[in-house]
């Protein structure tokens, strides 16, 4: 063999590295390329926020609610007066004015709450009062009722307990967590703050006296309409993608100034377990409904909640950097604390879609992964970015309406202005 053939065979590898690196070259710029002609064309397209319903609020059905006849179950409202707080016996809901029988001049009683006047005078003293004819019934301005109970501000949250709110969240457990706060009444307006501002319609239930594992599930139980309104920007910043039901981030998301709305009535069912699973909770925003929910097709029934609330013991969860248990004293639901049971589907929020997580992942892997602690955390800061681009969460102006018959009311105003994070 030559001089010539040898240094030709001896530089052939070399030639053939060199031309593998030259293709793989080609194939990886194709690939950027590629990624970012796909990456442009996915950020310049649009998300879907899809809506549940497509009904509208009825022209007069927010002049009232049924009231339920007192031997089914009792409905109560906190006045002012002249010489101070009453409790009304409900008997009627009509044309903007709330009827009923002044359980303490009834009584000559000076109860400024109806739990204790319950607790006091009984289901069948109240529902005798209620149904005297003799008795005057005094009437006021729906507007002008005060917040239906008076209570601590230690309350508790279930999460996903309507099967349809999974599916749309992504997340397929129930789960609880402390929600802290001072309830509002049913016509307190609501600052909208700078994050994601979302609804949710939800069934209060009520302990009338403390609930342990020892007095077991109570005779009788208060209910009232909520709202547990959710900053689903501080959410996701705080929530744990690995551990959607751990409850992390729900309690600071939940626990802001205003967002535990309640209804204008008190009720007290003589079966509160037949009654709640009776009842239909609807939500309008702007005139729109939004969401609808039938408490029968709850995963974990009343009882059930309560149970799995006296089982979480000494558990805690951070509420503001303070680690806080699900309810005061770990094993005793206190009197007054409200529980709300879950909301159904329509939420504004939904879990990041096709396009959100590819935009999320191109930019982890072309920041490194600098800019989100994870490829899922980079998608939803990517959902919240174009949540925020469509304004498809609640705006200042907007107006939502919270209402079921048979248990009452709540009319918000969303106003501009800032929130402290927590109460």
């Amino acid at each position: 063999m030559s001089s010539t053939e040898k240094t030709a065979t001896k530089a052939s590898p070399t030639r053939r590295r060199r031309k593998a690196l030259v293709i793989a070259g080609v194939v990886a710029a194709g690939l950027v390329v590629a990624g970012g002609g796909s990456y442009g064309v996915a950020r310049a397209m649009s998300s879907d926020f899809p809506l549940v319903y497509s009904e509208q609020l009825e022209p007069r059905a927010t002049e009232g609610v049924t009231i339920a006849d007192p031997a089914t179950a009792l409905t109560f409202a906190r006045v002012a007066t002249g010489s101070g707080v009453t409790v009304l016996a409900v008997t009627g809901y009509a044309e903007h004015r709330i009827s009923g029988v002044d359980l303490n001049a009834a009584a000559g009683t000076s109860f400024t709450e109806p739990i204790a006047a319950f607790n006091e005078l009984g289901y069948e003293a109240v529902r005798a009062l209620a149904a005297d004819p003799a008795q005057p019934i005094v009437t006021v301005e729906a507007s002008t009722v005060l917040t239906a109970i008076e209570t601590h501000t230690q309350h508790v949250g279930t999460g996903t307990n309507y099967l349809e709110h999974q599916a749309e969240a992504t997340i397929e457990e129930q789960y609880l967590f402390p929600k802290i706060g001072a309830i509002t009444d049913s016509d307190e307006p609501l600052l909208a703050g700078s994050g994601l501002l979302d609804y949710e319609v939800e069934l209060g239930f009520v302990p009338l006296h403390d609930i342990t594992a020892q007095t077991g599930i109570p005779e009788h139980m208060g209910l009232i309409l909520s709202n547990d309104w959710t900053d689903r920007e501080l959410l996701v910043s705080q929530i744990e993608v690995d551990n959607l039901t751990g409850g992390a981030g729900f309690t600071n998301a939940k626990s802001q100034p205003g967002f535990l709305s309640t209804g204008d009535l008190f009720v007290v069912p003589a079966d509160w377990q037949t009654y709640y699973q009776e009842l239909q909770l609807d939500l309008f925003v702007n005139g729109d409904l939004r969401q609808r929910a039938h408490p029968e097709e709850m995963v974990w029934d009343a009882p059930r909640v309560i149970e799995e609330i006296l089982a979480a013991g000494d558990r805690t969860w951070d509420s503001d950097g303070e680690q806080v248990p699900l309810t005061a004293e770990p094993g005793v639901i206190r009197q007054g604390t409200i529980i709300q049971s879950g909301t159904p589907e329509g939420v504004v929020y939904r879990a990041p879609d096709t396009r959100q997580r590819f935009l999320g992942f191109m930019e982890w892997v072309g920041s490194f992964g600098t800019n989100a602690e994870s490829v899922v955390a980079s998608a939803l800061d990517v959902y919240v970015r174009d949540a925020h681009e469509a304004g498809v969460y609640l705006q200042p102006g907007d107006e939502i309406v919270t209402r079921a018959d048979g248990l009452g009311q709540i009319f918000t105003t969303v106003v501009a202005g800032e929130r402290a994070e927590t109460e």
